[in-house]
């Protein structure tokens, strides 16, 4: 739609490549905790090392549910 025509703001997607989708995947793939050997695989990387340190980010809220789930709560 337009939103000129809507009378409102544009809304703008970020600015994202193939690349920044490959580091995503990756870090979901940890997220719900997949074998590592199996993303590594899945994301061509000769070693393990690669896979962790440069390919996976933590998101916030999987920090909370992983402490939440130490702490004793129920996150489910």
């Amino acid at each position: 739609m337009n939103a000129k025509s809507e009378n409102r703001e544009p809304q703008f997607l970020p600015v994202f490549t193939c690349h920044v989708i490959r580091h995503k995947f990756c870090s979901r793939l940890c997220e719900n905790e997949t074998n590592l050997k199996v993303i590594q695989t899945v994301m061509g990387h000769s070693n393990v090392k690669m896979t962790l340190d440069i390919y996976t980010e933590v998101s916030e809220n999987k920090k909370e549910v992983c402490f939440q789930a130490l702490n004793g709560d129920n996150v489910f």
